[in-house]
């Protein structure tokens, strides 16, 4: 078992506390002040977990990575590289490979005439600048009443 030095305040706020404090719960639960401390910090955890959306931040923070403005989690290094290299050329939708262009949620949003004309396209890149275009030009309400016709 790990030893924990905790240090008291004399008055409590939100990351200090009073040692009365733990007396207190130690003695409405009937049992020693280490245990009360443990019940303390697990109450917290829970507190945490449910209310602060602690469990996702912390995934994130422990396993995650920004690349340019998009949090990504969970994604092999091979893919967060080739969104670098995109990013660095400036590349249109760098999260997107060549692949999907014509899939996926982005390309659900537009019109089948505007996915129509991206199938056209002869090039990945010319695409790629067509569907960054278009996504750019669409109206919100358009881009919802197309996703759910889309379905």
């Amino acid at each position: 078992m790990k030893t924990l030095l905790i240090r008291f305040s004399e008055k409590a706020s939100r990351f200090e506390t009073e040692h009365n404090r733990v007396k207190d719960i130690a003695e409405f639960l009937g049992v020693s002040q280490n245990r009360a401390v443990a019940y303390a910090i697990n109450m917290a955890w829970q507190h945490l977990a449910d209310n602060e959306d602690m469990l996702e931040e912390l995934e994130f923070r422990r396993r995650g990575y920004k690349v340019g403005k998009v949090a990504c989690l969970n994604t092999d290094e091979e893919y967060r590289e080739r969104i670098e290299k995109r990013i660095a050329k400036g590349v249109p939708l760098p999260l997107e490979d060549d692949s999907e262009l014509e899939s996926g949620l982005l390309f659900r949003f537009l019109s089948p005439e505007q996915q129509d004309s991206i199938r056209a396209a002869a090039s990945p890149e010319e695409k790629r600048r067509l569907k960054a275009k278009l996504l750019a030009e669409l109206a919100p309400d358009d881009a919802a009443n197309n996703f759910l016709a889309n379905r």
